[in-house]
């Protein structure tokens, strides 16, 4: 996951911080926890710990504290710690108020609601990530977020109505909502319109890209109409690879 990071590379560091065994230089520590440049491979424990001690510095602007709650987050689901991930991106989101610029706020504070969407996901709390999910699109009514919540409705919800609704915004404004496309033919899928999503699946790849999760649920119907051109298990396999996949196996999607 991509960590955003707002001027950074203008922040002077004047505060000393001790790191256990060899000692760091300030600079080295931000890009452990930031990873700003290139400093090889780490463990999620190792990022942990150099963004602690980058909050431990004197001065750390609001974006950037949130920029090191967020990775902790992040590394925490790696660990699969979600309780831990889910109290990180709270804290960063807690920081990102303190922000003067709205529209930084918004933007910063909608990656992070979807890093702990995910994080909720993981942890079954579905209602709390859609809750998200509503917050980021009510925040920023923009195609990208209307259609990340109308694909999240589609597989955590029943309201299949009101996902619709954000699906047809996201791609009336933007044909390329590849989310929105997904949220759509997800929804025809659950209720069993395997022919309708086969038949949509035609028409959105001849206008755009239909995006890999989109693209896995018209393989999905192609298999549910009994095309042999599709392997079964080559769909379990490459479950792993679809955002929401323990979703998919979860609701018994796939064949």
């Amino acid at each position: 996951m991509k960590i955003i990071a707002c001027g950074i590379a203008a922040l002077a560091l004047t505060a000393a911080v001790a790191m256990p065994a060899s000692a760091r230089t300030e600079e080295e520590i931000w890009d452990r926890c930031l990873q700003l440049q290139k400093v090889g491979p780490l463990e999620p424990e190792e990022i942990i710990e150099a963004c602690r001690a980058v909050l431990r510095m004197d001065y750390i602007p609001p974006n950037v504290r949130n920029d090191a709650f967020n990775n902790m987050g992040v590394q925490y689901m790696h660990l699969n710690e979600l309780d831990k991930a889910i109290s990180m991106f709270s804290e960063a989101l807690r920081k990102i108020k303190e922000l003067p610029d709205l529209r930084e706020v918004r933007q910063l504070g909608n990656y992070t609601r979807r890093n702990r969407a995910k994080a909720y996901i993981a942890a079954k709390r579905y209602d709390d990530a859609l809750n998200d999910y509503d917050q980021m699109a009510s925040l920023e009514p923009l195609p990208k977020y209307q259609g990340q919540r109308c694909l999240a409705h589609a597989l955590y919800d029943d309201d299949y109505a009101s996902a619709l609704s954000d699906c047809q915004k996201a791609i009336d404004a933007d044909k390329s909502a590849e989310d929105a496309y997904a949220g759509w033919l997800t929804i025809e899928y659950r209720q069993g319109k395997f022919a309708d999503v086969k038949s949509d699946c035609d028409l959105v790849k001849e206008k755009a890209f239909i995006g890999i999760t989109g693209a896995y649920v018209c393989r999905l119907a192609e298999v549910r109409l009994g095309s042999t051109k599709v392997d079964a298990e080559d769909l379990r396999q490459s479950l792993n690879i679809v955002e929401h996949g323990d979703r998919f196996r979860e609701l018994g999607m796939v064949p």
